[in-house]
């Protein structure tokens, strides 16, 4: 399920045979599952085994384990090969294998590789005529494609992959083979496994089946190191679609790119009754309208009438949009399928009592998969030409879309940080979307900067990166780089009238109304890159080379010899490292800081004892002038191997190093021997990691510092920050994490533990919800402090103000008034306790931030502004004694793309302080006010992380 807060609350369970103790447990008749079963849609062919013969229990017994589904389905698929073909695709990063099963009548899979072939024409139709391709499209079977478990500790879908398989390997029921004949079957039996087996071995351990949600077996009382909804670097599957940053996530994409799936089910729980589309506000507005709403319909309403059989309860649309491009249901529709997300209500307890005294099982939820799966696959099959043709018309409208449309080209310029630029190009590339580098420059009469969003002719140098949105994979290029998604307006009115009667609430009041936004609100890839990126409304002719990447990334260690592999992540460009011209330095070797590359290398440096020292001030060497925070190797306080050693690192990176021979600057105030150059400490890094701790962001950190930059951390938990020698590190990072937690957790004494090693020297870097925690005055680590309400204000002044007034001009389109007496009418007199003083959570909206480039936390950043994404309601007032880093401005450009609150969200957070560094003793305290290596794809921030870890010793 993607509601974080919903999973948590709403689990459901399974005959409780493998748990001993359930049968002391009263069990209420009235169960969902009590008249299913799987078996009733035969005759079945005796060779093919089914699954419980070769489990050892029955379906919704037990939670199977990845290594025994894996013997299971292979067993299922080799006794019909007739009807099952097995495509491996990838592998997780803990090494186990991914596969696809792909499901026919006999006659499809004899000739499935010419059907293949046909699906590439359907799926890219330029170049074929038009007649032939309405014959293919005639004699192509549809593609139903499911994903099951991308949550791993939602596991219905895991175990029903072995039931659907089943059915569609043995089954010779008429129904079940005519629609094998009008379809083609591609299961994905798990997206997740890495993180559904550290649920499936923890439940298995302590299950009791015991039906009381207090119970330590249910969903939500995981400890912290086991959450398996997520993967092994604790990424959440279902918002890595867009960006593809994991391996699981990029094999999966490989297997839609490669079917072409018209219809995507992504499998997933849990909810307090089954929930399948047509989804709910907003929807994407590059999905497909009408037609896409025609097809979420029909097979609602197919789902609607299987359940209806059973007499089970379900619901549509409500809480489940269509909106954000970073689910499994999203990105598939864009590419022209009908994407959709189902959430079962039974399991992954074995056992969970409803409200109402009912019993909800394991097996409830897996026959519920079950169930809506074969209603998909059979509703598609009886419509399978029409809906095979109206996939081929999308494809064809995405290329004329794209010839037509304002937003024709977007242009990514590799600036001084090439690899940046190269890591968002393989991004896309995972995507299938097409990417053409320039060979010769070209120019547009009409180009619009993502950075400031100017207008104005432009020539571009050979080298950019050209993507045109005249292709197949158009609507998803489109919604992934478009700087601001279009948001219904429907919707948008309805949280406003929300927002306008909430505010007539007393600010206590318990039955404010929910806003809607379900995810994000704006995601532009070459925002959160930070990539130099410009939209075109022109296409004229490029000449250029049509990128593609190398093979995908093998399992470890033969990862680290592939080639084209710069910081970690495999790349479709060469990026140039090493030491220029291989020259010998008698001086110093230099590189510059504009690079992401350049903070990994310095690490790397470090780490391999070599001593680097970094310049304050801009200096002048050699008649060339370098900016402040380039990195110095002397080579008279190195050793022998410090040439060799350095080029390696350096390509490795992917920077460009300068040999100098002296230190002289000839005209320069400042050379490399300056007193501004000051030596830098090797990091030695703690990363707290426990309960109260987001997941999702110390997975990030995790993630990024293992596998892109090759950073060296410990990982400690609260305890240790409480008890332990603090000693043996210089650097402690407390990701995002839950305030009122960490007061809980570390108390007074734990703060004042941290204060003390802050004082000898320490670099405590802190995240969201965790600066929030070091902003209370109780805990003293800032002076800064959170804005909050205002109890002072004259309440009536500000509801007097009028919304249309807010200063952003997106905002003001957006905003559509509700007339008083209607808000009157809803909500009575307003409270005397009303306010709008307070920040009102936002949904993951962009704002600009203006740096102070003359900190050390900025170096490398070129350019006054910066992009950042704020989610939720904690804004910090400025620091009293420490320096104030990053500042949302008060004048000019504030919100750049997703939503706002009228007269709430830029008037609280103009003049707030986005990050802070606060000197403490020998040592400071740097405070981010959010993730700012959100999901691994936020990378526009990672320098300032980086700044702060590697300079952040020696500063």
């Amino acid at each position: 399920m993607r509601l974080f807060f919903v999973a948590a609350l709403v689990f459901a369970s399974a005959l409780p045979v493998a748990a001993p103790l359930a049968a002391q447990i009263p069990i209420d008749s009235v169960r969902d599952d009590r008249n299913f079963t799987f078996y009733d849609r035969g005759p079945y062919r005796t060779t093919v085994p089914r699954p419980e013969t070769l489990l050892g229990y029955n379906t919704g017994e037990w939670h199977t384990q990845f290594a025994l589904q894996e013997r299971t389905l292979l067993a299922i698929a080799n006794a019909a090969t007739d009807r099952v073909r097995v495509e491996e695709i990838g592998s997780s990063y803990e090494r186990r294998t991914m596969r696809l099963f792909i499901i026919s009548a006999p006659e499809n899979i004899a000739r499935l590789d010419a059907i293949r072939a046909d699906l590439d024409k359907i799926g890219d139709p330029r170049g074929t005529p038009a007649a032939d391709l309405e014959a293919i499209a005639a004699r192509t079977p549809a593609v139903v494609m499911f994903n099951m478990s991308v949550h791993g500790d939602e596991v219905p879908g895991f175990e029903a992959s072995m039931q659907l398989l089943y059915q569609f390997a043995a089954s010779e029921e008429p129904a079940t083979m005519a629609a094998l004949k009008n379809a083609i079957v591609v299961i994905k039996p798990s997206t997740n496994p890495d993180g559904h087996e550290r649920f499936s071995v923890w439940y298995n351990a302590i299950a009791v089946g015991h039906p009381d949600e207090a119970s330590n077996e249910h969903q939500g009382n995981q400890p912290w190191s086991v959450r398996g909804r997520y993967n092994h670097y604790r990424f959440d599957m279902n918002r890595d679609v867009m960006a593809t940053t994991q391996r699981e996530a990029q094999a999966v994409v490989r297997g839609i790119l490669r079917w072409h799936p018209m219809v995507a089910a992504d499998m997933h729980g849990y909810t307090t009754q089954y929930y399948f589309p047509p989804a709910a506000r907003p929807v994407n507005a590059n999905v497909g309208g009408a037609v896409a709403a025609k097809w979420l319909d029909a097979i609602g309403k197919g789902n609607a009438d299987a359940f209806d059989r059973y007499g089970w309860s379900y619901y549509v649309r409500d809480i489940f949009d269509y909106y954000a491009p970073v689910f499994w249901d999203v990105v598939p529709a864009l590419m022209g399928a009908t994407g959709m997300t189902y959430e079962t209500d039974g399991g992954p307890a074995f056992l969970k009592r409803r409200d109402d005294g009912t019993i909800l099982s394991l097996r409830d939820g897996v026959a519920k998969h079950y169930v809506a799966g074969l209603a998909t696959v059979e509703t598609t099959a009886r419509r399978s030409a029409e809906r095979v043709k109206d996939y081929l018309r999308f494809r064809q409208g995405a290329i004329a879309d794209g010839r037509t449309g304002r937003l024709k080209r977007v242009v990514l310029v590799p600036g001084t940080d090439p690899g940046r630029a190269a890591e968002l190009v393989s991004a896309l590339l995972r995507n299938g979307i097409e990417v053409r580098q320039a060979t010769t420059a070209f120019n547009s009469a009409r180009a619009h900067a993502y950075y400031d969003e100017t207008t104005g002719t432009r020539r571009f140098d050979a080298g950019a990166f050209v993507v045109d949105l005249a292709q197949p994979q158009g609507k998803v290029a489109k919604a992934f780089l478009e700087l601001d998604p279009e948001l219904d307006p429907v919707f948008a009115k309805s949280q406003y009238e929300k927002f306008r009667r909430n505010q007539q609430r007393s600010r206590g009041e318990a039955t404010r109304e929910g806003y809607e936004f379900y995810d994000l609100a704006a995601w532009s890839l070459p925002v959160t890159y930070g990539v130099e990126a410009y939209w075109t409304e022109d296409a004229t002719p490029v000449t250029g080379t049509l990128l593609t990447l190398p093979a995908e990334e093998p399992t470890l260690p033969q990862a680290s010899a592939m080639a084209r592999r710069t910081g970690g992540e495999l790349l479709a460009v060469e990026l140039a490292g090493g030491i220029a011209g291989s020259e010998r330095a008698r001086s110093a070797y230099l590189f510059a800081p504009t690079s992401f590359g350049a903070s990994r290398l310095a690490y790397h440096l470090l780490a391999n004892g070599i001593r680097v020292a970094v310049a304050s001030m801009g200096i002048e060497v050699a008649g060339r002038d370098w900016p402040r925070g380039t990195y110095v190797v002397r080579v008279a306080r190195n050793d022998s191997t410090l040439h060799a050693k350095l080029d390696q690192l350096a390509r490795e990176s992917g920077v460009q190093v300068v040999a100098v021979n002296t230190a002289f600057p000839e005209r320069g105030q400042f050379g490399t021997g300056s007193e501004s150059t000051f030596s830098l400490r090797t990091p030695q890094i703690a990363i707290v990691g426990d309960e109260g701790i987001s997941l999702t962001d110390y997975g990030a950190i995790w993630w990024s510092f293992e596998r892109r930059y090759g950073i060296k951390f410990m990982p400690i938990s609260m305890g240790y920050l409480g008890g332990s020698d603090l000693t043996k590190f210089n650097v402690i990072i407390i990701p995002d994490a839950s305030s009122g937690t960490l007061t809980a957790r570390l108390g007074k004494e734990g703060a004042e533990r941290l204060k003390s090693w802050v004082q000898s020297g320490g670099t405590l870097i802190t995240m969201g919800g965790a600066s929030a925690w070091a902003a209370r005055e109780s805990v003293g680590l800032t002076s800064a402090r959170v804005v909050e309400a205002d109890t002072a204000k004259d309440r009536a002044a500000v509801a007097s103000r009028n919304p249309a007034s807010d200063d952003s001009a997106k905002a003001k389109k957006r905003i559509a008034e509700v007339p008083d007496k209607a808000l009157d009418a809803l909500t009575g007199i307003p409270s005397p306790s009303a306010s709008n003083t307070a920040p009102i959570g936002i949904p993951g909206s962009h704002f600009d931030v203006v740096l102070d480039r003359t900190h050390w936390l900025t170096f490398g950043y070129e350019r006054p502004r910066v992009t950042v994404m704020l989610d939720g309601s904690t804004f910090f007032k400025l620091s009293k004694d420490g320096s104030n880093v990053g500042v949302f401005p008060s004048s000019g450009k504030l919100f750049r793309a997703g939503f706002i609150w009228p007269d709430n969200t830029e008037r609280l957070l103009k003049g707030t302080a986005y990050l802070i560094e606060e000197p403490m003793g020998d040592g400071h305290v740097v405070l981010f006010a959010n993730e700012p290596m959100f999901r691994g794809w936020w990378r526009a921030l990672d320098r300032l992380v980086l700044n702060a870890v590697v300079l952040g010793p020696a500063f």
